[in-house]
């Protein structure tokens, strides 16, 4: 397999995070134009208050700065030791996808049990990276 096919998952999983994080920032300025927060509440998120929703869409943001970054370190591990296989791109995939789905549920109707299920597949997907991963190191070695 070309080792170059795990950089198209990352791609997309930048293009999610990045489309979320000038979402988050849009939402906010029209919600300071709106008067609905006060620009003084994002100095240090101390003083006043903001709309729930823009808690819900900057906890998500925040989310996407946790465990993905895991993600970007298995690509890149796979990428440099040439252990790109088929099980690590679809898993690479698979973590994507269900982050995308994790995306939607979390700011569209926010079912915690569907969240926390697209949450532990991803978590599954990333699991067989990082295994896939191993295995081909030592295949390798």
């Amino acid at each position: 397999m070309e080792k170059v096919t795990i950089i198209y998952p990352a791609v997309a999983m930048f293009l999610l995070t990045i489309s979320l994080v000038f979402a988050l920032g849009i939402s906010r300025f029209f919600a300071i134009q709106r008067r609905e927060v006060s620009i003084k509440f994002f100095q240090k998120y101390t003083e006043g208050v903001q709309p729930d929703r823009l808690h819900v869409w900057g906890r998500h943001v925040q989310n996407h700065f946790e465990i993905p970054p895991l993600f970007y370190i298995a690509v890149i591990f796979l990428f440099v030791t040439d252990s790109v296989d088929t099980l690590s791109a679809i898993a690479a995939w698979l973590f994507v996808g269900f982050r995308c789905i994790h995306s939607v549920i979390h700011l569209g109707n926010n079912n915690v049990s569907q969240r926390f299920l697209c949450f532990g597949l991803s978590l599954i997907a990333l699991t067989v990276m990082w295994g896939s991963l191993f295995v081909q190191v030592l295949k390798n070695a």
